[in-house]
Formats: structure tokens, C-alpha cells, sequence
């Protein structure tokens, strides 16, 4: 007995080895900035970064404060400080409003990191092919990357956090692990390839089912009401043994992203996945309903969005750490859908869907979308639409990034998510409703030039009573 408790400490404490990495990874980022104090940010009083671009994409720089209209709900909101080309360094609207606001922030010193970028990579979904895919753009991304104002993290997440570098402003460290043994390891693929497996044979036992039974809706269903109930209890039996993977997949997210946004830098956060579904049900009800869209049993409840996730995304929203999401597919993966009611952009306003970074073209593959809400996330709905893209879409419509998909250049998409983290205004106002009700508060930004393109994040979540 003595023996077996020996080793559930052992176990436990190896379970605990990554957790206490990354906490140490993403900690000597501050080793960076010893010198800087520690600032309280009111959480009635917001930052917005700003990204503006031109009809080409181009980041626009010069803009002022007066070039810019803010809402919250609809309600205009008087802004009080603004920075341009900034560190990303502060945190308290204290000291933004000792500024003008039309003052630019006093360039840092170069031997500081102002900004910190984590790679995070979904090691539980990728499939080994979009891995190697997935190596080689990294490897030419930081083969060009130079030492400058930056530091690194690379990490992956899945059925156990592993931090492969922690926090680093030498682009050749991220190569060389890159270009490592562990790496190739952390990408074995495995669980991938077996989710496809059992969903293939999932496809395959419905075409059988078919045979015999009427299916899409048509025939007499009656007969095999019973093979239906059976079918049920084994899809629920293989969806289950999936959820303990992606409920660990989901909290380790959630902990990179709490432990970013304790930095006192610009906070970016780029995840690279095959994307997946924070309800591992879904995807084998999505199989089976295929074949039977008129069965209720293979409905998945929409509910409550997973509270892990959700939590992920209040601290990313108030602590303005941007994520942006890039779907190793590549121009394998399906088409998101369209942009949400809280769109953060003046462009596309009321039609409900979002304003393209280029363009959408009708004839080629879908392009990289520009995106700014959570939606319906002030109701307390699940925010996350059913498909495997659609929790990456809604993570960078939250958080003010971009949702990469449908392309075959990866590095591309890279480079443009370091630019996007290097280049943005930040706005900053003092909210006029002034209700501590914990709802979200919706932000739309607007500019004087409408041949500007504007993303921010789509709002955030008041404190609540108890707060």
C-alpha cells in the first residue's frame, strides 16, 4: 500500500514538472524588466490596441488620436490617452494619462524586450504531415529572424504541457530546438492519426447502417430504433475517451495564456493546430448525423461555453494578450464562417460580417480573415461554433488577432503575426457605465478615413458585484 501512494506522489509530481516549467519559461521574461514597477490596472478603465491597416494590408502609421471614434455598446467614449509605436509596457491608465493624448510612446531601450511572442502548438490534433509542414515554416521564420525587442517561448500543448524554450531574445535558440530530437518527439502525431481512425470507421459502420436502415431522412426508421440506441452508447463511448485529452488540452491553454498576461510586455500568442472542438462529441455527432439529421440523440447541447476556455479568454481580453490562430491544414482547411455581431471595426458594420485583410476572393481559396468578436458571449451561449476551425476562428475574433487558414504559405502567416504584434496603436478611455454587473462589454473602433481597415478586441467583461 505504502508503495502504491509512492508512486501516485511520483506520478504526480512528473505531472506537475511541466506546469512548474512553464510557470519558470514564461517567468524569466521578467527577468527582462527587474526594473520596471509593478502597475494595477482599474478594470473600469481599458486599453484598446489598435491595428490599422490600408486596402492592401499595409500597417498605417501617423494616425492621432482625433483620427479615432470609440464605442462601448454603441455608447461613445472619450479617450483619454493614446500611444502609437508603443513597447506595449503599460498597463495602468494612470500613467498613459500623464501623456497628451496625442503623445507617442518614448521608443524602448533595445537591450529590453518589449514584446513577447509564444509559439503554442497543439501536439494532440496536428497530424504528422501538417507537423513536418509545420517544422519547416518555423525553421525559415527564425533562420531570418534578427535580435531586436523581442523574446520567444515554444511550447506544446496536448496530453501534457512541454515547454521546449523557455523565454529567450536569441531567434538561433528557437532553431536549434526546432531543429532538435524533442521536437520531433513532441510531434509524434499519434493522436491525430487515431481520432481520424476511429472517425473513418465511424463512416464506414453508417454506410453499413444505411444498408439496412433508412437514412438522411428518408424511410421508415422504425425498425431500427434499436441498432440506433446501440449506436448512440457507442458513440458516446469512444467520444468520452477523448474528453480527458481535450479537457487537459484546454486547462494548459489556459494556464499559457494566464501566465502570459502576467508579463509586463506586449503580450502575443500564436496557436498552431488542426484545429479541434472543445467538445470531443461533437465531432463523432457531426459523423452519425450526417446519415441521420433527423435524430435528436445525435444533437449536441450548445450549453454553457467550457469554462476553462471562457476564463482564457476574459484574462486575454483584459490583460490585452492577442492570440492569433493558424490551422496547419493549410489549404486543406474548411472555410470559417462568417464574422459575429461584435465585430470591433466600423468596416462591414451591421451587416454582421467581418472586413477581409486583402480580400475574399469567390473563385480561389478562402484567405486569411479578418476577424473581432465572441459572439453572443454576453448571453452566456457557448461562443463556439460546431466544426474543428471554429474554436480558432472565435479565439482570434476575441482577442483582436487574425484566424489564418486556407493557405499553403505558413511562414507567410507567421511573419504576419510577429508584424501584427509589433505594429498598433493603444486607446485608452474610462468607461462610462460604470455597473459592476459582469457582463461583456461590447468595443467597436472607428477611424475619420473609412479606406482604413481597423481590428481590435471585440470588448470585455465588467467586474462583477463581488469583485
Amino acid at each position: 500500500m505504502t508503495a502504491r501512494r509512492g508512486e501516485r506522489k511520483a506520478s504526480q509530481r512528473r505531472r506537475g514538472c511541466p506546469w512548474a516549467c512553464l510557470v519558470l519559461a514564461l517567468a524569466a521574461c521578467n527577468a527582462f524588466a527587474q526594473d520596471e514597477p509593478t502597475i494595477r490596472l482599474d478594470v473600469q478603465q481599458v486599453l484598446v490596441p489598435v491595428v490599422v491597416t490600408d486596402r492592401k494590408g499595409h500597417h498605417v502609421s501617423g494616425l492621432h488620436a482625433s483620427d479615432f471614434r470609440i464605442l462601448e455598446d454603441g455608447v461613445e467614449q472619450k479617450i483619454v490617452a493614446f500611444l502609437s509605436d508603443t513597447a506595449a509596457r503599460v498597463d495602468d491608465i494612470g500613467a498613459l494619462s500623464k501623456a497628451a493624448p496625442s503623445a507617442s510612446a518614448t521608443a524602448p531601450t533595445p537591450a529590453t524586450p518589449s514584446r513577447t511572442f509564444v509559439i503554442c502548438i497543439d501536439t494532440l490534433h496536428t497530424a504528422p504531415a501538417n507537423a513536418g509542414r509545420l517544422r519547416e515554416a518555423l525553421e525559415s521564420l527564425f533562420e531570418k529572424e534578427k535580435p531586436a525587442d523581442a523574446q520567444y517561448v515554444l511550447v506544446g500543448i496536448g496530453r501534457q504541457l512541454q515547454v521546449l524554450q523557455p523565454a529567450t531574445a536569441n531567434p538561433l535558440e528557437i532553431l536549434l530546438k526546432l531543429r532538435s530530437t524533442a521536437f520531433q518527439g513532441m510531434m509524434g502525431g499519434l493522436d491525430a492519426s487515431t481520432l481520424a481512425a476511429q472517425l473513418a470507421r465511424l463512416r464506414t459502420r453508417m454506410d453499413d447502417f444505411c444498408r439496412r436502415c433508412a437514412c438522411v431522412g428518408r424511410g421508415n426508421q422504425s425498425g431500427c430504433d434499436v441498432d440506433i440506441d446501440t449506436l448512440k452508447q457507442s458513440v458516446d463511448v469512444e467520444a468520452s475517451r477523448w474528453k480527458e485529452p481535450t479537457d487537459a488540452l484546454l486547462g494548459q491553454f489556459s494556464s499559457v495564456v494566464g501566465e502570459l498576461a502576467k508579463l509586463p510586455t506586449g503580450r502575443t500568442l500564436i496557436l498552431v493546430s488542426d484545429g479541434f472542438n472543445i467538445n470531443p462529441a461533437r465531432e463523432f455527432y457531426a459523423t452519425v448525423a450526417a446519415y441521420l439529421p433527423n435524430r435528436p440523440q445525435f444533437r449536441v447541447d450548445e450549453g454553457a461555453a467550457d469554462a476553462q476556455l471562457q476564463g482564457a479568454l476574459k484574462v486575454a481580453a483584459e490583460r490585452n494578450v492577442t492570440i492569433f490562430t493558424i490551422d496547419s491544414r493549410g489549404a486543406s482547411a474548411p472555410a470559417p464562417g462568417s464574422g459575429g455581431e461584435m465585430d470591433a471595426s466600423s468596416n462591414g458594420a451591421g451587416s454582421g460580417i467581418p472586413s477581409v485583410t486583402g480580400t475574399r476572393s469567390r473563385s480561389s481559396a478562402p484567405v486569411n480573415v479578418r476577424t473581432g468578436s465572441l459572439q453572443t458571449a454576453d448571453r452566456q451561449t457557448n461562443p463556439f461554433a460546431s466544426g474543428d476551425s471554429a474554436s480558432m476562428e472565435q479565439l482570434a475574433r476575441a482577442t483582436g488577432g487574425l484566424y489564418f487558414h486556407g493557405g499553403s504559405d505558413m511562414l507567410k502567416q507567421f511573419r504576419a503575426a510577429l508584424a501584427e504584434g509589433r505594429e498598433y496603436y493603444v486607446l485608452a478611455y474610462v468607461s462610462k457605465n460604470s455597473a459592476q454587473d459582469g457582463k461583456f462589454r461590447r468595443i467597436s473602433v472607428e477611424t475619420t478615413n473609412k479606406n482604413l481597415n481597423i481590428r481590435a478586441k471585440s470588448g470585455y467583461w465588467a467586474a462583477g458585484a463581488a469583485q
